[in-house]
């Protein structure tokens, strides 16, 4: 501990409203020191997510795969970049075939977490749905993109298109109600 140095804590017996120049420029050193080392940690995520496309383009899932994990640990929970990650990751699931889908659904969630209203993620995990004949929720996902994106109308026409036979008419008219 020490010895006392007789110096008076200036900070004892002050009211809560007195400005207090020395506190200020240290709190402002220290959210300013976070926000740069968020930023560098932002920006090397990116890199690896770049790196991780590219791996996707030559159908390396495995090292796509790490190279997202590797960037998700580097972003906050909540930042956009996530739910980006997340759509890349179940997208390498979907490319690895029909037995990773429900993973590839899991990410989706994951990703809609952070972007609720992310249309990509949405419209993987409806293709996914409808891979493995859930068109219920299927359904659900592609009325939710229609109404936070009408113009989405061609990925839906094709949906529309496959499944006319199996769609009742109340979910045709729902469909339609975007268009």
């Amino acid at each position: 501990m020490g010895k006392p140095t007789g110096k008076k804590n200036k900070d004892i017996g002050s009211k809560p409203n007195d400005a207090n120049p020395k506190r200020s420029k240290v709190s402002d050193r220290t959210s300013k020191a976070f926000d740069e080392d968020t930023s560098v940690f932002i920006n090397m995520s990116r890199e690896l997510k770049e790196e991780g496309n590219k791996l996707l383009q030559k159908r390396d899932h495995e090292g796509a795969m790490l190279k997202y994990e590797k960037a998700l640990k580097l972003l906050p929970k909540n930042y956009i970049d996530v739910a980006h990650l997340r759509s890349n990751m179940a997208a390498c699931y979907v490319q690895i075939g029909i037995g990773e889908y429900p993973r590839a659904i899991n990410e989706c969630n994951l990703a809609l977490k952070v972007a609720p209203k992310y249309s990509k993620a949405l419209l993987k995990r409806a293709t996914c749905y409808e891979t493995l004949n859930r068109l219920d929720l299927a359904l659900r996902d592609v009325n939710l993109v229609l109404s936070i994106k009408p113009n989405n109308f061609l990925w839906v026409f094709k949906f529309f298109w496959i499944h006319f036979d199996q769609l009742k008419a109340s979910e045709i008219r729902e469909i339609f109600k975007f268009l």
